[in-house]
Order: structure tokens, then sequence, then C-alpha cells
């Protein structure tokens, strides 16, 4: 990086490495070839198990973590991570925030050479120590607003655009760069919407939606309710895209409870399909399709939880797996 002016920032600094390695990739392939086995010689067996680990360049650039899926029932397209880019994003998180927890943040701004990451996606810091002296909160949002320069950096390694990226990650990654993140905050980095396996989404939504309709409903909290229910996204269009989807019109039409358009009954319908999940055989891809649709929906309900301080009563830290 010598070449680069002193002045500039670390983030700007990865983003010209992802963005090179992204267009020798797109524009060289014979080049990238060679460059690809000379980097995979670097893969290492980790000492504490049996599983092999590849530096996380060349991870990058042989798995696509951002993919393009179709959205059944339309003949649309949506970007949106693979399972084991959001499982890699939290385990990186996760390591920040456990040493967070007993006063000790990166002795030195992290880098993509220091981390390694096995097939399955997890993941190991190599390289790199950790320190208590000076620890602070400006620290630990140093730590997190790397965090997010990396990920976008292995994204875009990986042949991803990172203006693609989905609305819930997109949001994700924005919370790691917050100047005004609290240690409190850190729960909802390590246990994201956004960074949840799709087959786990529906057990999720599940979870929260009883925890904002019926607990919060039928408690002295039902301010509570009325706030994170006017906080919702789609308001104005979410009936439209339902009925237009030939997947999610199943649920819409010829029911006994016609939906109107309100905040509560994009709810029910999200709670109806998911609860029903077979009733039409497509099951395992109705999930993805609600997710395409609607991707802040999830996100925001969370985001909503969080701030009135209702989140953590949730079992939500132990759907990621």
């Amino acid at each position: 990086m010598g070449c680069l002016p002193a002045e500039w920032s670390s983030a700007c600094q990865l983003k010209i490495i992802a963005r090179n390695f992204s267009l020798l990739r797109r524009f060289n392939f014979i080049v990238f070839t060679h460059f690809a086995l000379c980097v995979h010689s670097t893969k290492d067996i980790d000492e504490s198990s049996a599983e092999r680990l590849y530096d996380a360049m060349s991870y990058a650039m042989a798995n696509m973590m951002l993919i393009q899926v179709p959205v059944l029932g339309t003949t649309k397209e949506f970007w949106r991570l693979s399972d084991k880019a959001t499982r890699i994003s939290r385990k990186l998180a996760l390591i920040l925030r456990s040493h967070h927890s007993v006063g000790k943040y990166l002795a030195a701004p992290l880098q993509v050479s220091n981390i390694w990451i096995g097939s399955n996606g997890s993941v190991k810091l190599r390289g790199v120590s950790f320190t208590g002296k000076g620890f602070s909160i400006e620290r630990v949002r140093d730590d997190y607003k790397r965090l997010s320069g990396i990920l976008t950096a292995l994204i875009t390694i990986s042949d991803g655009d990172s203006t693609k990226l989905p609305p819930d990650y997109a949001e994700f990654l924005l919370l790691l760069e917050s100047d005004t993140l609290t240690m409190k905050d850190e729960f909802l980095i390590v246990n994201n919407a956004a960074l949840l396996p799709i087959k786990n989404r529906t057990e999720v939504f599940l979870m929260l939606h009883d925890r904002i309709v019926d607990y919060l409903g039928c408690t002295d909290k039902k301010k509570k309710k009325r706030r994170i229910l006017s906080s919702l996204p789609y308001k104005e269009d979410w009936l439209d895209t339902a009925k237009a989807n030939t997947k999610i019109n199943q649920w819409v039409v010829n029911v006994q409870n016609e939906y109107r358009m309100t905040p509560h009954d994009l709810l029910r319908l999200n709670r109806n399909v998911r609860s029903h999940l077979h009733r039409y055989n497509d099951g395992d891809d109705i999930e993805e399709v609600l997710y395409c649709e609607w991707p802040e929906l999830l996100m925001v309900m969370q985001k909503m939880l969080h701030l009135e301080g209702e989140l953590e009563g949730t079992d939500i830290q132990n759907k990621f797996g």
C-alpha cells in the first residue's frame, strides 16, 4: 500500500484492494488463475481441529458471497448474501464482542490477511492481539467500523457488487459504522436478523411476531406495540406486492378475514403463510420468497424491539445454528 497517500483512510485502502481484485477476476482470467493457485498454497490446518482453513482473500475469490436468486411467483430477481457469507459475518462480530465484553479491543486494525475461513464457514483470526489499555466505547466503535470495511471488501473480492446489497445487510453495515454505537447495541449486532440462515427466518419471525402482537399486546406495554407497528415498512404497497406474487397470492384471495392495508395485517399475512408453509406444496421456497419481497420487515421488527428494550427477552441468540 506504499503507493497510497498516508492520509488515505484504511477503509478507502480496503475498497481499492477489493476493486483491483474484482477487476482482475473479471478481465484477466489467466492471471487470476495463476494467482489463485499461488494463494491456495497458503492454506493451512488449524491446530485445534482437522478442518482445513483458507485465507479470507482466496476463500472470497472461490466463493460467491452475494448471490442472485429468482423471486418465485414473479419475473424478478433479488440479490442476497449466501448463508456462508452471513455466517462468516456473524462469526467475526462474535469474536469482537467476546473480547469487548472483557474490556479488550484490537491492538491494531483488523486486516483481511488476519482472517482464515473453513469450508463450512468457521472463522479464525491469526496474527492479531487484543489489549485492554485505553479501552473505551470509541475503541469498540473503531473495531466494528473496521469490520464493516472488511466485510464489504470480501464481498467485492468475491465478485459481488456492494451497490446491490440487500437492504437489511446494508443496514447491518451501517450499524457497524455508527458513531453512536453503545455496548448494548452489540447484542443487536451479533444477533442481527440480516445474518440469519434462510431456513431459520420462519422460526425467528414467528417468535418476534408473538413478542410484538401477543406479549406486548396483552401487557401494560401496549404503547410499545403501537410504536413498533407504526414503524414497520411497506405501509403503502405490501398488499399490492402480495397480490402480484402468484406464490403469496394463494394466501390472500378467498380468505374469510380479508386483509386490509394495515401494519397489523402485514404481520398477520406473514404469520399465516409461515404457519402453513406446506399448504401449497412449496414450503421449502416460500421463506425465501417472503424475504425477497419484504427484506426489511424482519430487520425493522427486530430493531424496534431492541430500541424498546424487548429484544433480549426473546431467544434470538439461539436461532443461528
